[in-house]
């Protein structure tokens, strides 16, 4: 196979993300006697998007944005409850969950046979560590690099290329990312060298396309697979 190195998004392109956050929203709720209702599970996924755009364009660091987003939802839902403490609650109810996409095991495990696998997450060190060991994909993920960890986010390159030192930095033409964010894990990679491959049911004309577009993660083998080496 070209690639020397396969290096993976985790949210919404290995584990599936939205299980995991309403798992844990729900425990969060229940936890005060509110009603885990999809209202309710619909404020908490604003909120927390919000927080994440912000993390993202560097207005507000990982250690705000854990707390900010439970006292944004205690605020309105007038819960009278320490956000700071519900907060560490409420990233080891998402730690457990490690829930993978359909196929995501599978694929790993056969990639892992051809070449070396890694983890690039913006997330929190509490959370992705914790769901990675409990997943059972960790043995085949040689690097595991985390936003929280580095103090950068993709798309910034600072963080590409603190995975690229961990990973002894290869030749960057036999790297691939696989992600399922265009604006983060596609653009980012693309600006630092990497190829791409975005997983999405669609691929708009008025982007710049990747090296390969997916719409679903099990396709990947078969495209690698069948590049000439």
């Amino acid at each position: 196979m070209h690639y020397q190195w396969i290096i993976f998004d985790a949210d919404d392109t290995l584990f599936d993300f939205g299980k995991a956050e309403k798992h844990a929203v729900g425990r969060l709720l229940e936890s005060h006697d509110v009603a885990n209702t999809d209202s309710h599970q619909q404020l908490y996924r604003g909120i927390n998007k919000h927080l994440w755009q912000e993390l993202e364009r560097g207005a507000i660091a990982p250690g705000e944005l854990k707390v900010a987003r439970i006292k944004r939802l205690f605020d309105e839902m007038s819960i009278s409850a320490d956000p700071a403490v519900w907060a560490d609650h409420y990233l080891d109810f998402l730690a457990e969950g490690s829930h993978l996409l359909e196929g995501a095991r599978l694929v790993v495990e056969q990639l892992a046979q051809q070449a070396s696998l890694g983890i690039l997450t913006n997330g929190l060190t509490r959370v992705q560590r914790s769901r990675l060991e409990r997943s059972g994909l960790a043995p085949h993920i040689r690097v595991l690099t985390i936003s929280e960890e580095v103090g950068a986010s993709k798309p910034d390159a600072a963080i590409f290329e603190a995975m690229h030192q961990d990973m002894q930095r290869p030749e960057k033409a036999r790297v691939l990312m696989v992600g399922d964010r265009y604006e983060t894990d596609i653009i980012g990679a693309r600006r630092f060298g990497w190829d791409t491959a975005w997983l999405s049911p669609e691929l708009p004309a008025d982007l710049t396309p990747p090296t390969y577009h997916l719409t679903d993660i099990r396709q990947l083998p078969d495209l690698l697979l069948g590049r000439d080496s």
